[in-house]
């Protein structure tokens, strides 16, 4: 795993170049001693809050990790540390870097903070139920498995015949209560679901062709269609499971509709919160400067 990306890497250098040296309380916990300076426990907090949940769980559950996070920050403190005695703290490049960063940081954690204040209400959730109800329209679908006797449409009558009654001769087993899925895995031509029983997954209307389409949904569970023939040769059709589909209930898409609806607040809420910033201070901006 990466453990930093480039803007965990700049949290870690704001932290050890511009916090570091005395900056800690007494009696707080010193993971590590670099020259004269410390790594605190609570560095080391801040730079863990800076990585994304997924990171964040990632350290917690690989202890291993944190030792190679808290080498890195020794790392990076000591080579800090050089770079200071060189006099590169003072370089203008450096100073704009390190200005830019910590703005970047701290404007982060500003929206961090008041996106984190969006509360999503059970009655805002309704509302957008309520509001929205074609939106949780699940299609109706089936669970089917298939045996396919393969034979183009434009062979020889002979051939057509043939493969008819070899797929006539299945369904007889079929009907007579051989295990469908085993006879698929044994007879079927349809090498991309033989070796799973026939088994075509869950289907909806409009991904197959006609014919199939029209045996599958009009079986119930458990049964079993005719022959069907299609472009491709002869099918037998059975259908496993059915979900007549229609709106789905709202503890099920409730979910669904919080994430919806946070994001939208978000998104609404930071677009606020950068307008207002920018009210707030006096902002001029000269793009022809830029070459």
């Amino acid at each position: 795993m990466k453990m930093l990306s480039r803007m965990g890497f700049f949290v870690v250098f704001v932290v050890c170049l511009a916090f570091g040296g005395n900056a800690f309380a007494e009696g707080e916990d010193v993971l590590a001693a670099v020259g004269n300076e410390k790594i605190t426990l609570r560095d080391f907090q801040v730079v863990v809050s800076s990585y994304s949940p997924e990171k964040q769980k990632y350290l917690a559950e690989n202890p291993a990790s944190k030792k190679i996070l808290l080498d890195r920050m020794v790392q990076v403190k000591a080579l800090a540390m050089t770079a200071k005695a060189k006099g590169m703290d003072k370089d203008p490049k450096i100073k704009s870097l390190l200005d830019y960063y910590t703005d970047e940081i701290l404007s982060q954690e500003l929206l961090a903070r008041e996106l984190a204040k969006v509360d999503i209400t059970e009655k805002d959730m309704k509302d957008y139920y309520a509001a929205h109800k074609d939106s949780f329209k699940a299609p109706e679908m089936v669970r089917a498995r298939r045996i396919l006797v393969k034979v183009s449409e434009k062979a020889p009558d002979e051939e057509r015949t043939k493969a008819k009654k070899k797929a006539e001769e299945i369904l007889a087993r079929v009907n007579a209560g051989e295990n469908f899925a085993k006879l698929a895995a044994e007879v079927s031509d349809d090498k991309a679901t033989k070796d799973r029983g026939g088994d075509l997954g869950y289907v909806t209307r409009g991904k197959m062709p006609k014919a199939t389409e029209d045996a599958v949904f009009s079986l119930r569970p458990g049964e079993v269609s005719g022959l069907v023939e299609t472009q491709v040769g002869y099918e037998i059709l059975k259908v496993d499971e059915k979900d007549e589909g229609g709106v789905q209930p709202f503890d099920y898409a409730k979910d669904k509709i919080r994430k919806k609806l946070t994001d939208d607040f978000q998104a609404e809420k930071r677009k606020d919160i950068v307008v207002n910033a920018m009210k707030e201070v006096h902002v001029e901006i000269h793009p022809e400067l830029i070459k």
